[in-house]
């Protein structure tokens, strides 16, 4: 949320979000002439299919204030669209674009009378948004002039030509520094104490009530070859605090949760046992009798099945012929007695089976392998990660967090990995957005969720 007041005085609060399909009829309804001329005549919904980023300005009444799209590559055709950079190398080699870092404004469009604040605020989102990002080019026809708005925000480069016809055109640039720059990241020093103790009260009195009033100081004091305090600065006053170590309790995450993603957070060794043991002979073994003792069983059951349906069948058939005696003598007699007998057959001849199955089955069971889900790899190098003990910063530079990065893996250059372990359920901060959560273990008794940063991460 920004304020933004007009020539004549009108306030306007104005909120800033990426732009909806249902925001093109009002952009096309701010577009202008000079807006074509600037831009071109441009396909609204196609840009915005192809847009790597494209921001809406809007007051608290959801009225469109602005717009602004952009991609990766020139919105004139001055080059290709994947070979740019050598183009613009040769027109200013102090700027250091890359595709990685730059980007190119293909459409803009703002409420007249809003439209210098509108524009400033379009470019620092950008800027807070990508935190890669370093450049923002314009490309117009030489003939153009950018008009009061853009004109405050972009500079001229020079002029490159079109690769259609003799047109040249204007290369305009917009830094990161003018607007949303990276924060001046140095080692603590005692004096940060009275700039950093509102942030940190800000977000946290347990550890002062724990420890004191100075915990802070004393942490910066006690720095040395394993722990650093570092804090990021903004126009001399320190604005953030980042505490970080070398002492890694690797044993006890090893237990807690799958690093083997990351080797250990160990650097590789000869002696490193990351597969469990495999006893191929008790294997097989245990498969060849399992497969011999279900043919066995089978053969049983055969042999049974048949044995009873005979004894069943020449019961049956005496009951048969002496069916007119029984009747006359014992009239009484239960017509289930053949049944009953047969059922005892069956079960007496069932319950030697199953003793027989169950005893083969019991037998087998002592030369099945251990299960080895439970296995936990054994890392034999050293520790090549770094923890954060301690991390906060003002809310209004919160999105630059990451430029700590880059600083406290120099402190560390023999390391790979920087760790972090907040509580469960803690809100995800811009800091970790960066980080690889570790999977823990089913067996985890910590409290705690672990995040991990490579030192590729960093461009």
């Amino acid at each position: 949320m920004s304020v933004l007041t007009s020539p004549r005085g009108k306030v306007e609060v104005v909120h800033c979000r990426r732009t909806e399909t249902q925001d093109i009829y009002c952009i096309k309804n701010l577009i202008r002439k000079f807006t074509q001329k600037l831009f071109g005549n441009l396909n609204i919904i196609y840009l915005l299919e192809k847009a790597n980023l494209a921001i809406t300005l809007h007051n608290d009444q959801e009225e469109i204030m602005a717009q602004a799209t952009f991609l990766d590559y020139p919105n004139w055709n001055i080059a290709t669209q994947d070979d740019w950079v050598s183009v613009f190398w040769e027109l200013d080699s102090d700027i250091p674009c890359t595709p990685l870092n730059t980007l190119f404004m293909h459409l803009f469009v703002a409420v007249d009378e809003y439209s210098v604040g509108c524009c400033k605020e379009i470019i620092r989102t950008v800027f807070k948004a990508v935190l890669d990002l370093h450049f923002v080019f314009l490309i117009v026809p030489s003939c153009m002039s950018l008009g009061s708005t853009l004109i405050t925000v972009f500079s001229q480069v020079g002029y490159v030509p079109s690769l259609t016809n003799d047109e040249d055109f204007a290369v305009h640039v917009c830094h990161r520094h003018n607007h949303y720059p990276q924060l001046h990241i140095r080692k603590a020093r005692v004096e940060d104490h009275d700039d950093l103790m509102p942030i940190f009260l800000h977000h946290d009195t347990i550890l002062k009530e724990t420890y004191g009033e100075y915990f802070l100081a004393e942490l910066i004091e006690a720095q040395d070859e394993e722990n650093h305090a570092v804090v990021c600065e903004v126009e001399g006053v320190a604005v953030g605090f980042m505490s970080v170590c070398s002492q890694v309790n690797l044993e006890l995450l090893h237990k807690c949760f799958d690093l083997a993603p990351f080797h250990g957070l160990c650097i590789p060794h000869q002696d490193d046992i990351l597969e469990p043991p495999q006893e191929f002979s008790i294997h097989e073994s245990s498969d060849s009798q399992l497969e011999n003792s279900s043919e066995e069983s089978q053969k049983i059951v055969k042999e049974l099945q048949e044995a009873v349906s005979l004894e069943t069948r020449e019961s049956i058939q005496r009951k048969g012929t002496e069916a007119a005696v029984e009747e006359a003598l014992s009239p009484v007699t239960s017509e289930n007695t053949g049944e009953v007998e047969d059922s005892e057959k069956l079960s007496q001849v069932s319950s030697r089976f199953t003793w027989y199955y169950i005893s083969h089955r019991s037998s087998l069971s002592v030369s099945l392998p251990e299960d080895t889900s439970s296995f936990r790899p054994i890392y034999k190098g050293t520790s090549t990660a770094f923890c954060i003990q301690l991390f906060f910063i003002d809310e209004k530079y919160e999105a630059r967090s990451l430029d700590f990065m880059n600083f406290v893996f120099h402190l560390f250059h023999d390391k790979d990995f920087c760790i972090i372990s907040v509580p469960h359920l803690t809100p995800e901060f811009v800091l970790i957005q960066s980080f690889v959560k570790v999977v823990p273990f089913n067996n985890c008794t910590l409290e705690q969720d672990l995040y991990v940063f490579h030192r590729a991460g960093l461009l």
